[in-house]
């Protein structure tokens, strides 16, 4: 990731763990709510608030398959 990460939560961190949350069977099955659309849009709370995950994922007969993790940046251009 060339920009600086999360105080608390990297970004990498939150892309695996958000889609740990969404393959049954990891250690962190079962810790979030169930999430019926895909893409899911899981939101990971942390000590300084929340990062929001975008996980595009398909599911086949042996199981679920991540296609791509990431996060939606957005830019607030103050005035002043």
């Amino acid at each position: 990731m060339p920009w600086k990460t999360h105080p608390t939560m990297a970004v990498s961190g939150a892309q695996c763990l958000a889609s740990c949350v969404l393959t049954p069977g990891t250690v962190a099955d079962g810790l979030g709510a169930i999430l019926n659309k895909v893409p899911a849009t899981p939101a990971l709370k942390h000590a300084s608030g929340q990062i929001e995950v975008v996980v595009d994922y398909g599911q086949t007969d042996t199981g679920i398959v991540i296609k791509i993790a990431g996060l939606i940046h957005s830019a607030h251009i103050g005035g002043g």
